[in-house]
């Protein structure tokens, strides 16, 4: 097996380099423009916008995209006064938000590092912390909490969105491309795609890489563990996929730092 934080990092390379899905696409001048113009909207997870209140809540505007590369939410959070870093494994997702900063004029940093290990921050260096549905592509997150954590400032927000893990149980083929193929259950939760790989269970499709389904109590307790009190959550829908006319199948939350 390779090693998959390396396989992971080297697909968002090749699929962001040719644009290769909507995560991959920077915001146009346009699209920058009406941003600005308009109250705050980004979003941590598929077919909902953080609720304004969650960052009126923050009590400074210093903030860490992390994993959340691409030229799309980061140069949004800049425009409307936030003090912007960007963090992400992929050199071409960080290229992205440089392209827009530089077009755009906006003062925002980028630095590529890897959520598995340290991150490269002093103690409380963050007012917000700002995690898109990107965990999925980690297999243990006890390092994203604890790090999270210690790179906050006491007091302040961590927002978080993520998969509901049930959408891990169905092949993934069949949820997206088959929509009138029965859909049988087949992966036990947790969904864990290097253990299945190693097992002989499914071969690793490289336009995807590893993905890993996670536990709630992974999740959400992995948070309270690290010492982050849980005070909002909601959840969301992508239509397009077909398992949503039975169920959510996103979740965020937001944290603080007690």
């Amino acid at each position: 097996m390779t090693n998959y934080v390396n396989y992971n990092q080297e697909r968002w390379n090749r699929v962001s380099g040719r644009q290769g899905n909507s995560y991959t696409i920077p915001i146009s001048h346009e699209e920058f423009v009406a941003a600005k113009n308009s109250p705050l909207q980004v979003s941590l997870t598929v077919g909902k916008a953080v609720p304004l209140d969650w960052f009126e809540k923050a009590p400074g505007k210093k903030l860490l995209g992390l994993a959340c590369g691409g030229g799309q939410q980061g140069p949004i959070f800049a425009a409307h006064g936030y003090e912007t870093t960007i963090m992400d494994f992929s050199k071409e997702q960080l290229a992205k938000d440089r392209l827009v900063a530089e077009r755009e004029n906006l003062d925002m940093q980028t630095v590529e590092a890897d959520m598995t290990q340290a991150f490269p921050f002093e103690d409380e260096s963050f007012d917000i912390i700002f995690c898109p549905v990107s965990n999925v592509y980690i297999e243990d997150l006890t390092n994203m909490w604890q790090e999270s954590y210690r790179v906050l400032k006491k007091g302040r927000l961590l927002m978080v969105g993520y998969m509901n893990p049930w959408m891990y149980v169905f092949d993934a083929d069949d949820v997206w491309d088959h929509p009138d193929k029965a859909l049988t259950p087949i992966y036990p939760l947790p969904f864990n795609s290097r253990q299945l790989e190693e097992a002989g269970e499914i071969t690793i499709n490289p336009e995807f890489g590893y993905e890993f389904s996670h536990t709630l109590e992974e999740q959400i307790a992995g948070q309270l563990k690290a010492g982050f009190a849980m005070i909002d959550f909601y959840e969301s829908k992508d239509k397009r996929n077909r398992l949503s006319q039975f169920g959510r199948d996103y979740l965020a939350n937001l944290s603080i730092k007690l």
